[in-house]
C-alpha cells in the first residue's frame, strides 16, 4: 500500500488566523485473486461479476489546485497584513509607542488576546469599508467563497480520496480550536458559519460518493 503524505499548510479561509492543519492520507489498493485449474483437472469457465486481474485504485494530490488556491489567499492575506501593520504603527505613534512590528510579530506579541487587541485597533473609515466588502456575502472572505475554497482545497490535498473525509473533517476542527485559542475568546459569528458551511460541504461530498457506489 502506497501512501500519499499531507503536508501542514495554513488556510486562512476557515478564519483569519487558523491553521489547518491536515493528516496522512493513504492510497486505497484492492485486488482479486484469479482461480486457476489443478493440473490434470479439465478447465470449466463460468461467468463472475469479479475482475480477474488485480485492480489499484490511487488518489494523487492536485497540485495545480493547491499551488492556485494558495496564490490567491496569500496575494490577499499579504493586502491584509499590510493594513494591520500600517494601522497598528500609526497608532502606535498616537501613543508614542511607535515599534514598527511586522505582521507576524503583531500575530505572536498579541497570541492568545487578538480579540482584545482588534477590538481597541482604531480603524479609518476607508479600511473598514473594504473590511465589510471582503467579509460581505459575495466578498472573498465571506462564508460561501471561504467555505468552497477550504473545500475544494480539501479535495485537492487528499488527493479527491473520499476516505479521508473524517480526517479532514478533524483537522477543520482542530483549526478552529486552534483559532479560538490564538483570539482569546469566542470566534466571530462568520467564522461558525464559514466552518459549519465547510464541514456540511464535506458531508455532501461523502453523500455523494456513497450514492455513486450505490447505483
Amino acid at each position: 500500500m502506497s501512501t500519499t503524505p499531507i503536508s501542514r499548510s495554513t488556510q486562512n479561509g476557515l478564519t483569519s488566523s487558523a491553521n489547518i492543519a491536515t493528516t496522512t492520507a493513504a492510497s486505497v489498493v484492492t485486488s482479486d485473486t484469479p482461480q486457476t485449474p489443478s493440473a490434470g483437472e479439465a478447465a470449466v469457465y463460468e461467468k463472475s461479476d469479479q475482475t480477474a486481474a488485480s485492480t489499484k485504485t490511487t488518489y494523487t494530490r492536485d497540485t495545480a489546485t493547491l499551488s492556485e488556491i494558495t496564490k490567491q489567499v496569500e496575494a490577499k492575506l499579504a493586502s491584509l497584513r499590510s493594513t494591520v501593520e500600517n494601522l497598528f504603527n500609526m497608532q502606535g505613534v498616537k501613543a508614542g509607542e511607535a515599534q514598527g512590528l511586522s505582521y507576524d510579530q503583531i500575530m505572536e506579541k498579541y497570541d492568545g488576546k487578538l480579540k482584545e487587541f482588534y477590538q481597541n485597533l482604531e480603524v479609518d473609515d476607508a479600511t473598514r469599508l473594504n473590511a465589510q466588502q471582503e467579509i460581505a456575502e459575495d466578498g472573498f472572505w465571506g462564508v460561501k467563497q471561504t467555505s468552497e475554497r477550504a473545500i475544494e482545497f480539501a479535495k485537492a490535498v487528499s488527493g479527491g480520496d473520499p476516505s479521508k473525509i473524517a480526517l479532514l473533517k478533524t483537522a477543520i476542527e482542530e483549526g478552529y480550536k486552534a483559532a479560538e485559542k490564538a483570539w482569546g475568546g469566542e470566534l466571530p459569528e462568520i467564522s461558525k458559519q464559514t466552518q459549519e458551511a465547510t464541514l456540511k460541504g464535506l458531508d455532501d461530498w461523502a453523500n455523494e460518493v456513497n450514492q455513486t457506489n450505490n447505483q
